[in-house]
């Protein structure tokens, strides 16, 4: 690994950077040209940056360790940590060159509150200390709700409302976690904490991990819109613009492996803690899916598939094995990049002046034969279908609930993979392939004239293909050389995982 940056400046500069940047931009407003530039060079440094990176750890006040015990304070940059906040940056990096090329106003604004997510993205994944990861939770949220009311549509802003009201009850049940474990071991440290409940015998005192554990539960399922709070979570996603949810779908992923790894790390051991996790996800799986079939709207269509497949990086987490959680975790990097690939297209099917109904919208492949294929190589990749990437992370998960005699898990995987492939070639025959001659003209509150032939009103700008070329390369890179994200994930798979027990 390239020392190209110091391991023990990394962390911080992970945060500085953003919010230095979520600074300039936002005092320069609206002066397109310097907001531009200064975020593209962020983005493509932090991206850059973050894969030649050696590894190691930050403890904040300098001082590693005191009598063999850390200080409360550390973020901690490992091979997964990388692999995570690499594809983070990749898609921060396209996700500004989409946006800062299609805003008319408040882009100085809106841009700050994208790195501002990016950052608290990177300490919920570096984070080794519940006082950082709490606080991080709270700026992660407010932050999100921010960037769903910037769309500006009334939908955006009361999703915005009810997430925001929403986070303070989850702040605060994290609060109370981490209390209850700060409380019971004295350390607020991760590492040192599960270190004392390992060494020690707790006695009576070991049901405040009980309680402890739905708390943590319930962050868990807040962080990424998990059942039974997954119709709030899907307008968060549906409501903004695509570029955004791109951004904020890996922002829940990420945030759902980060929380899953603590909870397996202190509470894997305990009785029933995997099986009400797998529960949950298996319920948020399915929910999503057939949710995703009544909608008929492709931006909706998208918002409750993500809800689903989150469902689906949880279950590898709750399985606790090695399997199991580098299946998992190769699920959400895949996730994130082949769900990027559909919204950005989703994002596309704006300039052609009708929104992204299925209703209102009828043979866009004539008129844009490439985004056609984009779009059908993104719903390849998302169905689990070979060579590409989805289809790794799939068949790991399945071959790991099998091993474990839990065929069901494996007959709900293949069950959702089956239906997104159906929700979204529906979506894709109504919106590319059907006639524009039998498109419902008229239909109220879409913009355009009525006329179902009518040309796109601008081209497509270059950078949303550009971004597609690299995000549908990537899908299939991995989906060939599973590997080479593999090998980051094996690691923290081996040092966390806990053998399955009935």
């Amino acid at each position: 690994m390239s020392e190209f940056a110091n391991s023990l400046e990394l962390p911080a500069m992970l945060v500085a950077v953003p919010l230095l940047t979520a600074v300039v931009v936002n005092l320069v407003f609206n002066r397109a040209k310097i907001i531009r530039a200064v975020s593209i060079a962020s983005a493509l440094l932090l991206t850059v940056w973050t894969a030649l990176s050696s590894y190691g750890a930050q403890w904040f006040g300098g001082h590693p360790a005191l009598f063999g015990q850390r200080l409360s304070l550390e973020f901690v940059f490992s091979p997964h940590q990388q692999s995570f906040i690499f594809i983070m940056s990749l898609v921060l990096l396209l996700v500004v060159l989409v946006s800062t090329g299609s805003l008319t106003k408040n882009k100085g604004p809106y841009i700050a509150l994208i790195f501002l997510l990016y950052m608290s993205t990177a300490i919920i994944l570096m984070v080794n200390d519940f006082y950082h990861l709490w606080i991080a939770v709270e700026i992660g949220s407010l932050v999100a709700a921010g960037v769903v009311a910037a769309s500006g549509e009334s939908v955006s802003q009361k999703a915005a409302l009810k997430y925001t009201f929403l986070s303070a009850f989850a702040g605060s049940g994290l609060a109370i976690g981490l209390a209850l474990i700060l409380g019971l071991t004295g350390y607020s440290n991760i590492s040192d904490a599960i270190a004392y409940m390992r060494t020690t015998n707790l006695g009576s005192m070991s049901s405040v991990l009980y309680v402890a554990f739905a708390f943590f539960v319930l962050t868990w399922i807040y962080a990424g819109g998990l059942a039974p709070i997954h119709p709030l979570k899907s307008e968060v996603y549906g409501a903004p613009f695509p570029h955004a949810t791109a951004l904020l779908q890996a922002q829940s992923k990420f945030m759902l492996v980060a929380i899953g790894l603590i909870i397996l790390r202190v509470f894997g051991t305990l009785p029933f803690a995997k099986e009400v996790m797998i529960i949950i996800s298996l319920i948020t799986m399915m929910l999503g899916v057939v949710m995703a079939l009544l909608q008929s709207d492709l931006k909706w269509v998208l918002a409750y598939l993500i809800i689903s497949h989150s469902g689906m990086v949880t279950v590898g987490i709750s399985l606790g094995t090695f399997g199991g959680l580098v299946g998992g975790l190769f699920q959400a990097i895949n996730d994130v990049v082949y769900m990027s690939v559909l919204l950005l297209c989703c994002e596309a099917l704006y300039y052609f002046g009708r929104g992204t109904s299925m209703k209102s919208l009828g043979g866009i492949a004539k008129r844009s034969p490439w985004l056609a294929v984009a779009i059908l190589l993104g719903i390849f990749a998302a169905s689990g279908i070979p060579p590409f990437n989805g289809f790794q992370s799939e068949i790991i998960l399945i071959q790991t609930s099998l091993s474990l005699g839990m065929p069901e898990v494996a007959a709900v995987i293949l069950l959702v993979s089956f239906t997104t492939f159906v929700a979204l070639i529906r979506a894709f025959y109504s919106i590319f392939l059907r006639p524009a001659e039998q498109v419902q003209t008229g239909v109220p509150g879409l913009p355009g004239d009525s006329a179902p032939d009518q040309a796109a009103r601008d081209p497509v700008p270059t950078m949303i293909y550009v971004s597609l070329a690299v995000l549908i390369a990537i899908t299939l890179i991995l989906g060939v050389y599973p590997d080479l994200a593999t090998g980051f994930l094996r690691p923290i798979a081996q040092a966390v995982s806990v053998p399955w027990s009935l």
